[in-house]
């Protein structure tokens, strides 16, 4: 396997984790972003403007709530959660959505669709198995520790980092916790 099929099947492990993350918090699921991007609420209304892209349009939908709820509750750019700016994850996750609008249905989609909240939790646990734990809860946040602009750099990192951030995620209750790493300089 060359490097780019490497690194696209790596971009697609991630692109999971972000969108399952993304359907957790819809209403139906843990209910922290208050949208309803795979929901049947979302089918009902979202499939009769788009009816072949819907599901790839909700989870934007989901994506762009869960930053915005998470931006507004951890307050500041240097505390980096799964769908910041400063973290490539959102980027790559909206890019693949965007390809799944002209390209045939994606299983993934149809497979968080179909997943109740107990179920996306454990598809969470099994894709980020060995990813470490823990974290300190510092006012509305997790923090899992602290990265510098040059690890941001290696993809090992990001890898772990977005393995951790999403692991995360799975024990959190109906209270969000953001998990987030400091940006150091």
């Amino acid at each position: 396997m060359g490097p780019e099929v490497v690194a696209e099947l790596e971009a697609d492990a991630l692109t999971l984790l972000l969108l399952a993350v993304a359907r957790l918090g819809e209403l139906d699921q843990a209910g922290w972003w208050r949208s309803h991007g795979l929901s049947t609420t979302a089918r009902y209304v979202l499939s009769s403007a788009f009816p072949r892209t819907w599901a790839a349009a909700g989870l934007e939908l989901d994506i762009a709530s869960g930053t915005r709820r998470q931006d507004e509750l951890l307050g500041r750019v240097t505390a980096l959660h799964l769908f910041s700016d400063q973290l490539p994850f959102r980027r790559v996750a909206l890019a693949w959505l965007a390809e799944r609008k002209t390209s045939e249905p994606s299983q993934l989609i149809a497979r968080l669709q179909e997943l109740d909240e107990a179920g996306v939790r454990d598809l969470i646990g099994s894709e980020t198995a060995g990813a470490s734990g823990g974290g300190e809860s510092i006012g509305v946040g997790l923090l899992l520790g602290r990265l510098s602009e040059r690890e941001l750099e290696d993809e090992d990192v990001l890898s772990s980092t977005a393995k951790a951030l999403a692991a995360a995620y799975v024990d959190q209750g109906a209270e969000l916790k953001p998990p987030y790493f400091d940006l150091s300089p």
